[in-house]
């Protein structure tokens, strides 16, 4: 009797549910190569307080994670610009001027990648998902597809940065923001350090962010405007981001196998600007690929074997950049 199997490389073959924690063995996006792991997690809300922006609120509330694989130490900016360099789907706006700060960050939910933002007077394009030198105003400005992910903010509410408590790594699961609505400042009257559940609010930028195994760096989007009294969402509202759904960014989803007039077919959907190869093993050890790469176009896709082996034969399916 002949015996098959379905895999996934780059993706796990089990889609994770959302849960309190996610391990980073649940991670279905990584990228670099390195005994050490760490974790960018950012989450899309609307802020409670709109003052001094005009940006749209995201379209839906979503927390996303994606892995990084490093050798040695690293920093938060490090892994970010890795994840934005092989993700087509994520893409960020940030001022370089003083370090990186990040303005805007935005996501497709289609698999389309980035095109621009826009304002009332100019329209800025994205180059390799990354904006710096931008003209339009953060705190005016749309996503050109409406249908993405997308906040940014300066003078508005912004982008605030977490990390795992005690800043040293060491957690295998992402940091649990606990059942508390908002956070605990260490000094409520100087609310300028504090935690939310196992996150630690960042009072240092992405630069000078260290990264070692088991660390996790959370962007979420502020509650409000800057304001200087302490009970101003601002500062008495911050909240870390929630527990990520990692599904959402993996690289095959749905997939699916079978025999179809004697060829093994499998179907997935595939997302745009990766090259993806039906690949096929007798022993789970040892993989090659059936027939060429096909282009993602964040679409379905099917991928075929025309001769498949007697014997047993397990397949998977894995995503490369073009």
């Amino acid at each position: 009797m002949k015996k098959t199997g379905s895999w996934l490389a780059l993706a796990s073959l089990f889609l994770v549910t959302k849960s309190p924690a996610v391990s980073l063995d649940d991670i279905q996006f990584w990228i670099g190569s390195g005994t050490n792991r760490a974790a960018l997690v950012v989450e899309w809300s609307a802020p409670e307080s709109p003052g001094f922006t005009t940006v749209p609120p995201p379209v839906a509330d979503k927390s996303l994670v994606w892995g990084y694989r490093f050798n040695g130490t690293a920093t938060g900016t490090e892994m970010l610009m890795a994840i934005i360099a092989a993700e087509p789907r994520l893409y960020v706006v940030a001022d370089l001027t003083w370090g990186t700060y990040v303005e805007g960050i935005g996501y497709s939910l289609d698999g389309s990648g980035a095109t621009g933002l826009a304002d009332a007077a100019s329209t800025n394009l994205f180059t390799n998902n990354f904006l710096t030198d931008f003209t339009v105003d953060i705190d005016a400005s749309s996503s050109l597809k409406p249908g993405d992910l997308y906040w940014g903010g300066y003078w508005g509410p912004n982008w605030e940065i977490w990390t795992e408590a005690g800043d040293a790594g060491g957690f295998p699961n992402s940091p649990d923001r606990g059942a508390d609505s908002y956070w605990t400042p260490d000094d409520p009257a100087n609310p300028f350090t504090g935690v939310h559940g196992q996150w630690q609010f960042a009072t240092v930028g992405l630069d000078s962010l260290p990264l070692t195994n088991g660390s996790w760096i959370g962007f979420s989007v502020a509650a409000g405007e800057y304001e200087s009294a302490s009970t101003a969402p601002y500062n008495a509202h911050k909240h870390a981001p929630a527990a990520p759904d990692a599904s959402l960014t993996a690289l095959v989803k749905n997939m699916t196998g079978g025999f179809q007039g004697g060829q093994w077919q499998s179907k997935f959907l595939s997302c745009s600007n990766w090259l993806y190869t039906l690949e096929r093993s007798a022993d789970l050890q040892t993989w090659n690929a059936v027939g060429a790469g096909v282009a993602g176009t964040g679409t379905n896709l099917i991928a075929t074997d025309p001769a498949p082996p007697a014997d047993k034969s397990f397949y998977r399916v894995s995503a490369a950049r073009p």
